[in-house]
């Protein structure tokens, strides 16, 4: 994994900066992919399994938070409609200035402007990509920005303070202040799209086109006309709103709970065109469903199920190899602040003190993850080697220090010295309510159990081993644990749940949950995640986090990212668990292109080749 080699200082001429980024990110155009082999052909269909219950299920961009997802966005939105900054360069998270619609983005007025060019770029139909097409999208954003998974209350559009169109390919956006040059490119000018303004800005089906988006009402009413659209899924492949694409595929057919194919966009404006004649994304109803047809030679990538890792030579034998896809990011199970009776338990630190005392990551990557994970003890985990920017690392060396390292003694000691009556084996209660320093804490009552319930996602192996680990390593220190597996929706239904809605459960294991950078966030701040008033995950709020959050955001040193990190691994607002591989991809040796797999989750099938 190379390092994210940005914007260095505050520039006004920021263009002589950049083509030093340019020069040392992307070389030619096909240096962005990478390849497992030096060989290529033209034409052939190339099976992909997606994880299962991960098919998409919404084709418009402005997507909510219940459909964010990789497959979401990495294998399906993403293929047909680029961001105007694409992020992915060789495996690792570099800026991709030959794959992105736009110029390098120009910084002046003390980083509160940013001027940004689109290339020569056309839609599938032909049409030329404008300005108008990136109004028509932050008009869309703005009017309905409560509805889209990433928006943050006080970011992106609410921190825009104008927008200027100065030509059909130039446009300017000025912000209410100033920041951080690299947290601006990273984490909010990668939200930006253009979107067909020409074939979508209408209210109806047999509406016709105008300039809706430029009033708020307007703007509500195409956005509720496309959204409605979205969730006519038979209709995906049928639907001439979704043909109009600016990425290097369509949609050519769609099937809920099968399949979803894809075809060259023949009027792709990258540097790559597509080699390759289809795609076929394929979604099983369990691992062994597509084990077997791996076995048979049926899929051309796909996954090994984790149970099934041991016997990979299997599958080398009938000419796959076998691939771990290595993930930049934070694993981490969500608590519920807001349950009426174990929310009082989780803001507690000392609480989540003792839990995380009770968790052995070493033991839950080798019994679960074959030895393939990272333990995770804050914002960036020590995966080797290490991302930076511009030479400095991202990641704090203090902060990647287990701060509660597997010591069920220290987890006894923490909850006796605040009043519990410790059960090793049973379940501990609350011996001496109240407020003080040797008391329970505010909103425990006396007797009150220390036990909650925890979902993770059936049908996930390694989840299952983790969760008995979990609940093992807990149970000597008398903390309780309730294993209930649930189906995927349901675990991630619940971590994103919204302020006012009832939210009865107590933690939450989301496969792979937690957060990976470049889902969209490159510059590893987790305001999306942990800041008061965004994105509701468990109703976490920390006003010193949100300060130094603020404060990353704002300074041009990378190590100001340090005292956030710092915070977060003292402060376990979530349970840390290891992060794990994304997949153990499964490659037939005539399928090229497809490595190094990117750290980030942009895939570019553009690359993809079939021989033999």
């Amino acid at each position: 994994m190379g390092g994210l080699k940005i914007l260095k200082a505050p520039l006004v001429a920021v263009v002589a900066a950049l083509a030093l980024v340019v020069a040392a990110c992307s070389g030619s155009p096909s240096s962005s992919g990478g390849s497992s082999s030096g060989s290529s052909g033209n034409g052939g269909t190339v099976t992909v399994a997606y994880l299962p219950g991960t098919q998409p299920v919404d084709i418009f961009p402005l997507f909510p938070a219940a459909d964010d997802t990789t497959q979401e966005i990495f294998w399906f939105i993403e293929q047909f409609w680029r961001p105007l900054y694409w992020f992915g360069n060789n495996g690792s998270l570099s800026y991709n200035p030959a794959l992105s619609l736009a110029e390098a983005p120009v910084f002046s007025n003390h980083n509160k402007t940013v001027t940004i060019t689109l290339k020569n770029w056309k839609w599938s139909d032909g049409k030329p990509i404008t300005t108008t097409d990136v109004r028509f999208f932050l008009n869309l954003l703005a009017a309905n920005k409560t509805q889209y998974a990433n928006y943050v209350p006080g970011y992106i559009p609410d921190n825009i303070a104008s927008v200027s169109y100065s030509s059909t390919r130039t446009f300017s956006i000025t912000f209410k202040q100033a920041y951080s040059s690299n947290w601006l490119f990273l984490n909010q000018l990668s939200l930006l799209f253009a979107l067909p303004q020409h074939a979508w800005d209408k209210t109806s089906v047999g509406g016709k086109i105008g300039n809706y988006d430029e009033t708020t009402a307007g703007a509500k009413a195409v956005f509720n006309f496309l959204s409605g659209q979205a969730k006519n899924l038979t209709t995906y492949a049928s639907n001439p709103l979704w043909q109009v694409v600016d990425g290097p595929f369509r949609l050519s057919s769609y099937q809920p709970n099968s399949e979803v194919t894809m075809v060259p966009n023949k009027n792709y404006s990258g540097p790559i065109k597509p080699k390759i004649a289809k795609i076929q994304f394929l979604e099983f109803t369990s691992d062994a469903a597509e084990y077997n047809q791996l076995l048979s030679g049926n899929i051309d990538y796909g996954y090994v199920p984790f149970n099934d890792v041991p016997s990979e030579g299997r599958l080398k034998s009938q000419g796959y190899s076998i691939v771990p896809w290595s993930q930049a990011g934070m694993n981490y199970a969500t608590y519920n602040y807001t349950n009426p009776t174990t929310g009082p338990l989780f803001k507690q630190l000392y609480i989540r003190q003792a839990i995380q005392h009770t968790v052995n990551q070493p033991q839950m990557i080798t019994a679960a993850l074959y030895g393939a994970g990272v333990p995770t003890y804050g914002a960036v985990p020590a995966y080797k080697p290490a991302e930076s920017v511009n030479g400095v690392q991202l990641a704090d060396p203090a902060a990647q220090q287990n701060a509660y390292p597997y010591n069920v003694g220290a987890a006894i000691s923490l909850l006796k010295s605040h009043g519990w009556a410790v059960h090793p084996g049973g379940t501990d209660t609350c011996a001496r309510p109240g407020t003080g320093p040797n008391q329970c804490g505010a909103g425990i009552k006396a007797g009150q159990p220390l036990a909650f319930k925890f979902q993770y996602p059936t049908g996930v192996i390694q989840d299952s081993v983790e969760a008995q680990l979990l609940t093992s390593g807990a149970a000597k220190a008398g903390i309780a644990i309730a294993d209930a597996p649930v189906p995927l929706s349901v675990t991630f239904a619940d971590t994103v749940c919204t302020p006012g809605t009832a939210c009865t459960w107590s933690a939450d294991y989301y496969y792979l949950g937690g957060w990976q950078y470049g889902v969209p966030i490159n510059y590893p701040i987790g305001t999306l995640i942990f800041g008061c008033g965004g994105t509701y995950i468990g109703g976490y709020c920390s006003p010193a986090l949100d300060k130094l959050m603020q404060s990353a955001e704002k300074s041009q040193s990378v190590q100001a990212l340090y005292p956030y990190e710092q915070y977060l691994n003292k402060n376990v607002p979530v349970l840390w668990l290891p992060l794990q591989p994304y997949q153990f991809s499964a490659i037939k040796t005539s399928l090229h292109g497809t490595t190094p797999q990117n750290v980030g989750y942009w895939i570019n099938p553009e690359n993809w080749s079939m021989s033999g």
